[in-house]
């Protein structure tokens, strides 16, 4: 497995990069904030022609608020059929070794020399909001009608 490593407050996390559709620089993309949704979510982008939510992972796992600066990135990942981002501090792929296995929105740990990194399982982290189910295609649909 190849995975998308990022840093997020000075630990190191993972996504299976299968799921990645790509990596973009923060600073060429305006964030529009959009009332009435979960704290974890940042805001939207126009990502060619498309609306893109960006997620605020920091948030998500009450790490200190991680802000979007210019040498911010956003990892966008493919869930259910919509394309959204995740806000890391930085990125690097890997290979992964035998991993493991956790619940929720932690798919595993690995050990990589003198690292641990903790993967994560890329939809639970963005459809599942503490107790609550995100429903990506209502929020999309919301957003089509305005």
């Amino acid at each position: 497995m190849q995975l998308v490593v990022f840093e997020l407050d000075g630990n190191e996390y993972g996504i299976d990069a299968l799921k990645v559709n790509g990596i973009l620089r923060a600073k060429k993309f305006s964030i529009k904030k959009m009332p009435g949704v979960s704290d974890s979510v940042e805001g939207i982008i126009n990502l060619r022609g498309k609306v893109s939510f960006i997620f605020n992972l920091g948030k998500k796992f009450h790490i200190p608020t991680t802000v979007v600066d210019q040498e911010s990135k956003f990892i966008m990942i493919n869930i259910e059929n919509v394309v959204v981002g995740c806000i890391v501090d930085e990125e690097t792929i890997k290979a992964s070794p035998t991993f493991v296995k956790q619940d929720d929105y932690i798919k595993g740990i690995v050990k990589v020399e003198d690292r641990i990194i903790i993967i994560l399982d890329s939809d639970q982290i963005i459809t599942k909001d503490g107790s609550e189910s995100l429903d990506l295609d209502s929020l999309t649909k919301r957003l089509q009608e305005k």
